[in-house]
């Protein structure tokens, strides 16, 4: 069906002449004859606004479920702008929810699974030739609700759409003209990269890198979905991030991953601990703390989580590792 996504993250749809912008950009790519899916995310900071919301209006633990509930009206809030921007323009567009597009997750809210997506709504509208724009971040579980994808997810969203519609290039816009060898902030004289393999660009996104999220990278490596990473704003060639296809022993990446912090579990014989190694890893699941690494010797256990989720994952260590002894 000859079929394009395209996927803008929030610095790309945060005012009204950012949408104007896109605008245009879809319609060219309409215009050559191709179907156009968008897969927008909430606008600028909304997300983290909508967080502080939630935070200031109850002195209670946040209940994951209500904020999925409330978060994704942040991307709803964008698809319909620019739906309405796209219909005054004079091109059908219509917008859908994650769930509208077919998106089924499992319910671990906030950072919910995609385990299918049945694409009939899309591809109806598309043989109507519609202009086809998804909430990013989002989808249903099995009894209805609403579920979100956690950090990165409008990626995750716009590579299983383009996975499931065949499609014949993933669009990932942002504010940076695509994969540098290293972050142009910290390394000014850092080289876009033309093409990155998918294996690569997984590694590197696990250990830092924030133009891609490594759980879309792995879906696309998984599904082989070429994606192309663009500057929204400019007419910059992008990167190519796809299957390896030749032999090469070149270096492409130096990256750094901030806010993170190291704990250590310590005591005899860790290393054969099977007991605790699987304590902690059920615990990281059940609290959706990703562990960006882990290393062992036969006294202590070593391992990398962000910052912000260390104190309370402390805790919970340790009270199922000690306290419950």
């Amino acid at each position: 069906m000859n079929i394009t996504v395209q996927k803008y993250g929030g610095s790309s749809v945060e005012n009204k002449e950012k949408l104007e912008l896109i605008c245009n950009k879809i319609i060219k790519e309409k215009n050559k004859n191709n179907n156009v899916v968008v897969v927008v995310s909430a606008q600028g900071k909304t997300t983290n606004n909508l967080i502080s919301k939630a935070e200031d209006y109850t002195n209670f633990c946040l209940d994951k479920k209500d904020l999925d509930f409330l978060l994704a009206t942040g991307e709803m809030q964008t698809a319909s702008l620019l739906s309405l921007m796209l219909n005054s323009k004079g091109h059908k567009a219509v917008c859908l929810t994650g769930a509208q597009a077919g998106v089924i997750t499992d319910s671990n809210f906030g950072n919910a699974k995609i385990i299918d997506v049945v694409p009939s709504n899309i591809i109806s509208y598309i043989e109507e030739n519609y202009i086809v724009i998804v909430t990013g971040f989002q989808g249903m579980d099995k009894l209805g609700n609403i579920t979100t994808l956690g950090r990165g997810g409008s990626d995750l969203s716009a590579v299983a759409l383009a996975g499931a519609l065949k499609a014949k290039k993933c669009e990932i816009y942002s504010d940076i003209d695509g994969i540098y060898s290293a972050d142009p902030k910290v390394i000014p004289n850092s080289k876009l990269l033309s093409d990155i393999s998918f294996d690569e660009m997984l590694e590197a996104a696990s250990a830092g890198a924030k133009v891609l999220h490594n759980r879309s990278v792995n879906l696309a490596k998984e599904y082989n979905i070429k994606i192309l990473a663009k500057n929204t704003f400019r007419n910059s060639r992008g990167s190519k991030v796809q299957k390896n296809i030749k032999e090469d022993f070149s270096i492409h990446f130096i990256t750094k991953k901030d806010d993170v912090s190291k704990i250590c579990i310590v005591g005899p014989m860790m290393l054969s601990n099977r007991e605790a190694i699987s304590k902690i890893f059920k615990t990281a699941n059940e609290e959706n703390i990703e562990i960006y690494m882990i290393s062992f010797s036969e006294l202590a256990i070593n391992i990398i989580v962000d910052t912000s989720k260390s104190k309370m994952f402390m805790e919970k260590l340790h009270n199922i590792l000690i306290e419950e002894k």
